[in-house]
Parts: C-alpha cells; sequence; structure tokens
C-alpha cells in the first residue's frame, strides 16, 4: 500500500510544502485504487469518490468498511493506553510503582542525557566563580553529590564534604570521584540536608546543590542549614527544577503530574516555588536566572545562581 498526496508540489521539486485540508491521498491496494478525502480528525478512514479498475459496488464498500474499521483503533489504542496505565495504577499502586518505577527513572535519565549540553551551559554560568578561587584553602560542601558530577567545576585541591541521605549512593561516587584526583573528599555524611548537625557552623566556603531541592521535605529546613553553615560572605551555589514562573497551562501539566513524579522519582516535585523560599532564607545577596527553554517545559524549568550569606 502506498500514499501519495495530491496534488503535488508545483515545481516538482520534492520540497516541503505547507499543506491544508481537505487532503486527498490515493491509496494502491492490489487491483483496487481508492481515493480518501480527509477534511478534519474524524474523517480518517471516510472514503468519499473510491474508484476501482473492473470491480463492483459490492467490493468498493467492502473496500470502504475496512478503511474505516483501520480507523477506529489506530485512534482509540493511543488514548486508551494511557486510561489503562492510570486504572491499574489506581487498583494497584503497589505493583504498578514496582512496574513502572524502572521506566520512569529511564525516560528520566534518557531526558537529562539529550540536555546534557544545555545542564553544562547552566553550570559553566553558574560555578564560573567557583573555578576561578584559590582551591587550597577552600572548603566546599556538597548536598546531593550523586556521582560527583560537578567535580569538574571545583578548583584543584579543593576540600570537600559530601552530604547524601543515601548510604548506596557512597559506591558509586567514590568510583566516580576517582576522575578528579585534585579534589579531596575529606567526609562523606550519611544524612539529611535538612539536619546537618555533623557540619559546623560556619565552616564551609561555598555549598553547592545541584537538581536536590526538588526532593527533600522541608525546603526550608535545609536551606536554613545551608545558610547556618556557611562562612560570612560564603556563596550557594544551586541549579533546580522548579514551576514556570508565568506560563499557567504549563503550571497546570506540572500540578496534575506532580504526583506521578513524586510517587515514582524518590520524592521530586517538579511544581515547587524554590525561588521564593530562597529569598524568604535572609541571603544578603541573592541572584538567580530562569532557563524556561528546555523541553520537556513541565519537567526542566530551570533556576540557577547564586545566594551569599
Amino acid at each position: 500500500m502506498s500514499a501519495n498526496p495530491h496534488p503535488s508540489p508545483a515545481n516538482g521539486s520534492g520540497d516541503r510544502v505547507a499543506v491544508k485540508l481537505p487532503l486527498t491521498f490515493h491509496l494502491h491496494y492490489g487491483g483496487y485504487v481508492v481515493i480518501v478525502e480527509i477534511r478534519d480528525p474524524a474523517s480518517y478512514g471516510r472514503v468519499l469518490h473510491p474508484t476501482s479498475l473492473g470491480i463492483g459496488a459490492t467490493a468498493r464498500r467492502h473496500m470502504a468498511t475496512v478503511l474505516r474499521r483501520f480507523a477506529v483503533p489506530a485512534t482509540l489504542i493511543p488514548l486508551c493506553l494511557p486510561v489503562c496505565l492510570f486504572t491499574f495504577a489506581r487498583l494497584n499502586p503497589e505493583k504498578a510503582t514496582a512496574y513502572y518505577k524502572p521506566v520512569f527513572l529511564w525516560l528520566c535519565a534518557r531526558l537529562k542525557r539529550f540536555n546534557q549540553k544545555r545542564f553544562s551551559t547552566l553550570k559553566d554560568d553558574i560555578f564560573s566563580g567557583l573555578k576561578e578561587q584559590d582551591g587550597t584553602s577552600l572548603q566546599v560542601l556538597e548536598i546531593g553529590s550523586g556521582k560527583g558530577t560537578n567535580f569538574e567545576y571545583f578548583p584543584p585541591r579543593t576540600s570537600v564534604i559530601v552530604v547524601d541521605p543515601n548510604p548506596h549512593s557512597k559506591l558509586d561516587f567514590e568510583e566516580n570521584s576517582r576522575q578528579y584526583p585534585d579534589v579531596k573528599v575529606t567526609k562523606f555524611v550519611v544524612a539529611g540536608a535538612e539536619d546537618m548537625a555533623d557540619v559546623a557552623e560556619g565552616s564551609m566556603d561555598a555549598v553547592v546543590c545541584t537538581l536536590v531541592l526538588c526532593s527533600v521535605h522541608d525546603v526550608d529546613a535545609v536551606l536554613g542549614e545551608v545558610k547556618r553553615v556557611l562562612k560570612p560572605g560564603g556563596k550557594f551555589y544551586y541549579l533546580e527544577h522548579v514551576r514556570h514562573p508565568t506560563l499557567t497551562r504549563v503550571q497546570h501539566l506540572q500540578d496534575r503530574f506532580n504526583p506521578v513524579f513524586y510517587s515514582l522519582g524518590d520524592g521530586c516535585n517538579i511544581n515547587r516555588d524554590t525561588w521564593k523560599n530562597i529569598d524568604n532564607v535572609g541571603f544578603s545577596n541573592v541572584k538567580y536566572k530562569m532557563e524556561v527553554n528546555i523541553r520537556p517545559k513541565f519537567m526542566f524549568n530551570m533556576l540557577y545562581g547564586t545566594a551569599t550569606k
């Protein structure tokens, strides 16, 4: 079977052209030639003027019926699949989480890799001031370091304390951090960022936090701890995905999908107004920017900048 738009481009070059409905297709199937005209989405599969090569009216009616029957499932399957998945999740939440979570995390990781170049550009902007410092006496606290991917932005000979609530992440972190031998990890603290009692007050020159505040239990408590451990004049460097600041349509999507992200994404929230929390902590100087052109927009509205104690 083949489908050829009609009419073809006037210049015959094969270049793409803007086509408006109604749109006519010639379908060739075996010895049959069927003309299908699409006027709107509801008209898929409607045969307005079928013809044949030596066949009768009965065969033409059968051909039209087959086309209509193909059109119905082609339209309903994409609509029914999300409904079925949602219904299964409501009826069997534990099983749904077990089945969906690996797929969900894989998809999120793929999206992050797809946008990695954009994230790297944002990090170059955020950490430009940090990289210029002398790392000999620089004390940095990183919250939720993951695999240590931010170490490439730290000056050589920087001393780092890592705070992470997941004890299992330590092995991956230690393995990947070996790529940056000039950065010295002095302590790995297994704790939530809401209570960093093992880090002395006023002891850090900088605190780094990227893609973490979306999943902590209490954003204000974390920021209060960040301010506590910073030295006077110390800086807080952050990169977070947040609620879209202006577009109501995107905000509505974020509110709708947030329970899904929270359940399957280890407590991740995509609709937090994190910039408001940072403004209200009491830093002496807060600077941030918004990057809202990373897709999908409802997932990657990026807040990034610095806050000085």
